[in-house]
């Protein structure tokens, strides 16, 4: 049986007692660094020391893929200091949404203090305050636990096991959960290697330089190994979270002979709570230890787990009793084994685990275009603009499609790539709504599927 460890103080004095290779990094002359798990945590305890010292309450650290960068998120956290982990590579905004965030962390701890006369968090330490995905401003601030992190990691161990002679390929940004606990916390708790990718000029070919036998990666960056053939001989295991993974990207990994192992799993969450086990379907998950799902009526998938958040910052959870209501639908086969179809709310998540919140983007075109009546979908993995109850003249709906085209390109220069509109689709009939006027989005993707 796996040692779960109940905080990263337990987890870094369980390091002093290993005699192995905690982290792998390269410097700028691409020379390949080691550092020992004893010497790691002496980093992280000497950090730890200082920052006491500093007597700081909320930090935004920035996320570099470096060792610095891993010694200060475990010491802060052990300080009892809460963090922010802020992505340098996402839009301009992300470090002053992160400096915002902070304060309205700092608030937060301040009135939670002054009710309970102690911090919240149940073991000392600080919390982790994640970002659910995406860069818009209507991502909510997570709350996390070093504990329900570390129970993330032995609940995925439980699954999935790494160990003594693994090398994990840390290239997800940590500051999303799945590259947190996926490429970094998992392997740091059960005595693999942890290699910190060389940035983003390197993001598709540290696999040949780093040689991993684990690769934890989007979908989208799988295809793009893929398509470039950088995938080493040395990989053994691939873990596809944070978005649907086609089956062509599945076959073709599982003809290199690599194990492909899907994950579900939200922030809210921690990280994981599902993932295959039948090779042969990666598709059919399988409930992590403690995860406990249920799909209700209208098939949301709910859960319950240990490894739940303790809220959000500054809104409600979508909580009835224990159960986190998840926004994504989906059935169990015969063999109690989960499927996911999609999502139930208005969000559209992309292939490199990024979201847009629908309702955003409509409201915002309307006001650029004047047109009322508009969509987001997908279609061929990207977003969509739809727009109906135009004209059944042809002439001038590709005139009219011009012009949005013109106004969506001034709008995608502030978005993201992976979240930005693709095409403009002019239809003559209303979009389909209800009685009270909301769009029916599953029956507008619908159409758009059966007309692809």
């Amino acid at each position: 049986m796996y040692k779960k460890f109940s905080s990263f103080e337990e987890l870094v004095s369980d390091f002093r007692t290993r005699d192995l290779i905690a982290l792998r990094y390269a410097d700028d002359e691409d020379n390949l660094h080691d550092i020992s798990y004893a010497e790691l945590a002496e980093m992280i305890v000497a950090e730890t020391k200082r920052i006491k010292a500093g007597h700081s309450d909320v930090e935004v650290v920035r996320d570099e893929q470096s060792p610095e960068t891993i010694v200060s998120i475990f010491a802060h956290v052990m300080a009892g200091c809460d963090i922010i982990i802020a992505d340098p590579m996402v839009p301009d905004d992300a470090v002053s949404r992160a400096d915002a965030a902070a304060t309205a962390a700092k608030a937060a701890r301040a009135e939670a203090e002054g009710e309970t006369g102690s911090h919240a968090s149940p073991n000392g330490e600080g919390e982790l305050l994640f970002f659910t995905s995406g860069t818009t401003s209507r991502s909510k601030i997570v709350r996390l636990t070093s504990q329900s992190f570390c129970t993330s990691a032995w609940s995925g161990q439980s699954m999935l096991a790494c160990g003594e002679g693994d090398i994990i390929l840390s290239i997800l940004p940590l500051s999303h959960v799945f590259g947190f606990v996926c490429s970094m916390l998992w392997g740091f708790a059960y005595g693999a290697t942890i290699a910190l990718g060389r940035g983003v000029r390197h993001i598709v070919d540290d696999t040949l330089f780093f040689k991993p036998t684990i690769l934890p990666a989007v979908p989208t960056l799988i295809g793009a190994m893929l398509k470039f053939d950088t995938l080493n001989p040395e990989l053994k295991v691939a873990l596809i979270g944070a978005a649907p993974c086609t089956p062509e990207v599945t076959a073709a990994l599982r003809a290199k002979g690599i194990d492909v192992y899907l994950g579900y799993g939200l922030t809210e969450t921690s990280s994981g709570i599902a993932i295959t086990q039948d090779l042969d379907e990666p598709e059919a998950l399988y409930p992590c230890p403690g995860a406990d799902f249920r799909i209700e009526e209208d098939g949301e998938v709910t859960i319950a787990t240990p490894c739940m958040m303790q809220g959000y910052i500054g809104a409600e959870p979508m909580f009835e009793g224990d159960r986190f209501f998840t926004g994504d639908l989906g059935w169990f086969d015969e063999k109690g084994r989960l499927h996911l179809k999609g999502r139930k709310k208005d969000v559209l998540l992309m292939p490199d685990g990024t979201k847009i919140f629908c309702p955003e983007y409509e409201d915002d075109l309307m006001k650029h275009s004047s047109l009322p009546d508009l969509g987001i979908v997908m279609k061929d993995g990207h977003a969509v603009l739809v727009a109906g109850s135009l004209t059944d003249d042809p002439a001038i709906a590709e005139d009219i499609r011009s012009k949005m085209l013109k106004k969506v390109g001034e709008y995608n220069k502030s978005l993201q790539r992976s979240q930005q509109i693709y095409d403009v689709i002019v239809r003559k009939e209303p979009l389909p709504r209800t009685a009270t006027g909301k769009l029916k989005r599953y029956e507008l993707q619908d159409e758009i599927d059966c007309s692809c």
